[in-house]
């Protein structure tokens, strides 16, 4: 979970997580000390038992090896003699700039390593982004809603916003309608590609006065 403006400029940050890791002690291998893993003797290496029936050859996994085709009669004490340990391990992750609420990034190598010394998987990191208490995201555009004084709609004036990408100075055109649309081109969200920005949009609404004065 990160903030919106996290989103808005990028980030990095650290998680840290479970994984299954290759057995130091066995190398993986899931065969203690001064012993290797043997050919299964049921199904010879192949992983795999046949059967005839009639003109049909059935083939099935085989029930001894689990279709690995070795077997261990020595199991490391350390692993049990399935070749991995669980540790706990901080992964840094670089979060770039637009990321999107929902999304999730892809970190190559940092899953769990495979069974038998086989290669680590991947990571997938799920990206959460806080909601801003004014700007809402619709794509790479940004979007506010101001309430404005009467007098500034009919006769025109200026504010300021801040906003992600600073201080902006808003100039409202006089006769302006409630609900009009003031744009700020490339101050929106970067796209997450890294071509290109979004607009920033600020929505003007009339802030009719409860009490009118003289």
């Amino acid at each position: 979970e990160i903030d919106f403006a996290e989103s808005y400029t990028g980030t990095e940050t650290t998680i840290q997580i479970p994984r299954e890791e290759h057995c130091e002690t066995c190398k993986g291998t899931g065969a203690a000390a001064g012993t290797s893993r043997e050919t299964c003797p049921q199904c010879r290496g192949t992983g795999q038992l046949r059967y005839q029936q009639g003109s049909l050859v059935v083939a099935r996994t085989c029930g001894q090896c689990g279709g690995a085709g070795q077997i261990v009669r020595h199991p490391c004490p350390t692993c049990r003699g399935t070749g991995r340990t669980s540790r706990d391990r901080r992964v840094t992750v670089k979060i770039p700039a637009g990321i999107a609420d929902g999304q999730r990034l892809r970190l190559y190598g940092e899953g769990e390593h495979g069974s038998a010394s086989g290669p680590p998987g991947d990571l997938y990191v799920v990206i959460h982004v806080r909601l801003h208490p004014v700007f809402h995201r619709e794509g790479d555009d940004l979007y506010a809603e101001v309430a404005v004084p009467f007098p500034i709609m009919a006769m025109g004036g200026s504010f300021k916003i801040e906003s992600p990408a600073g201080i902006l100075d808003v100039d409202v055109p006089a006769g302006s309608a409630s609900g009009a649309l003031i744009p700020f081109r490339f101050k929106g969200m970067p796209s997450v590609t890294g071509r290109g920005r979004g607009s920033l949009f600020v929505r003007i609404v009339v802030d009719v006065p409860r009490k009118l004065t003289k």
